[in-house]
């Protein structure tokens, strides 16, 4: 089988489950975009230390308290992410576990008098399970992973689009030479 024919097929069964899908993509973004924001906080904060003595310690403290409440949020997201992950990730391996026990249901005699008792169910036990880590760790990496590319660039942009370009074209071209 081919692995667009197989792509199709795992998409089939992600598809029964979009909602969660699109709601673990939004706690994802929420994650990164929280995640993202946390280094611009701690630069006020250091802003808010002009010398030795000249410390603005009432500021430093709404800004550590904002820390902590962002930081309790994205762990918030992040969990509910995970979750929905794990959902996804079961029902998808339940309905294939599913499909393949009604295709054995239906093989011929032959066949299954052919191969030893435990043989066939063990290769499906054996490569659903192998199946659902992959799908597990790939919804929690691809979704935060792409996210947080996308959301550092976008935020390298909107701080100085000169700078970005020299990061995101000119430095990786210089580690070639």
């Amino acid at each position: 089988m081919s692995n667009k024919k197989t792509l199709k097929k795992v998409f089939a069964y992600i598809g029964h489950y979009r909602i969660h899908v699109i709601m673990s993509l939004i706690f994802a973004a929420l994650s990164v975009g929280m995640t993202l924001y946390l280094p611009i906080l701690i630069g006020k904060a250091i802003d808010l230390i002009v010398a030795k003595g000249l410390v603005e310690f009432s500021g430093i403290i709404d800004i550590l308290i904002k820390i902590g409440i962002l930081v309790g949020l994205t762990s918030l997201c992040q969990w509910l992410m995970n979750i929905l992950n794990n959902k996804v990730t079961y029902l998808v391996v339940k309905d294939i576990r599913e499909t393949a026990f009604d295709k054995i249901t239906n093989l011929p005699l032959s066949y299954l008098d052919s191969h030893q008792h435990g043989d066939i169910i063990s290769r499906i036990v054996t490569d659903v399970d192998q199946f659902a880590d992959g799908l597990l760790l790939g919804f929690s990496q691809l979704f935060t992973g792409l996210l947080s590319i996308l959301g550092t660039l976008l935020f390298m942009l909107s701080v100085n689009i000169k700078i970005t370009f020299v990061v995101v074209l000119i430095t990786p071209i210089s580690l070639l030479v």
